[in-house]
């Protein structure tokens, strides 16, 4: 895959209406921004890639971000991309930063919505990332891994570890009754009757540390 043109290789934020956080998009969120690699990059082929084993109680599991000034909400659920990988090297090493590709497509056979009405009260009943899965395609899963090796490459690092991925859908806006300190939200811990609208399926992304080996 031919990497883009891009005027800033260490960290992309695109701009969607009023803002956007790195983490949702592609690119690399750099450890310490001081810190910027220095020199040619290396070649991205080199750099190894050790998947994460499980997904802890600090792991992000589920996350929604509003874009668009509110107008458009993206939800992402957390998955394994290996049931038993391989372990990472014993070696030192430090993190230059956390790497996110861009979206690669879901598969069909096995990414689906399963409705887009929410009931929720006092976090017993349907939440909103209940109403859909999404998973990588196979066919595209080594061209992933070849642009998650691309970013890495680019500040230096000699392996991505801790390699997970995230199914994406989106929703524009949503209608029912929301008990909650933020009102923003269709998910709430008190009480949540709603529903989605316009909700779609989106893609897949994969998430690593890139990190350096000590010397």
């Amino acid at each position: 895959m031919a990497p883009p043109r891009l005027a800033l290789v260490f960290l992309v934020a695109l701009l969607a209406g009023c803002g956007a956080t790195p983490r949702w998009h592609a690119g690399v969120l750099l450890d310490d921004p001081d810190d910027a690699p220095r020199g040619a990059a290396r070649p991205a082929e080199e750099v190894e890639v050790y998947f994460k084993p499980s997904l802890g109680a600090f792991d992000e599991k589920r996350a929604e971000r509003r874009f668009n000034c509110g107008s458009t909400t993206l939800l992402r659920t957390a998955f394994l991309l290996e049931d038993a990988p391989a372990p990472p090297p014993d070696r030192d090493w430090e993190v230059v930063g956390l790497v996110t590709t861009e979206e690669f497509p879901r598969d069909d056979a096995t990414s689906e919505l399963k409705g887009d009405e929410v009931t929720n009260v006092f976090g017993i009943g349907r939440d909103v990332h209940d109403t859909y899965e999404v998973r990588l395609d196979p066919a595209f899963r080594e061209a992933a891994l070849e642009r998650l090796r691309w970013w890495a490459a680019r500040v230096g690092a000699d392996a991505v570890v801790d390699v997970y991925a995230t199914g994406e859908v989106e929703h524009h806006m949503w209608h029912g009754t929301v008990i909650s300190f933020n009102v923003q939200s269709p998910h709430s811990p008190i009480y949540s009757g709603v529903r989605l609208l316009d909700l779609r399926l989106r893609d897949v992304r994969l998430h690593g540390t890139a990190v350096r080996y000590e010397r």
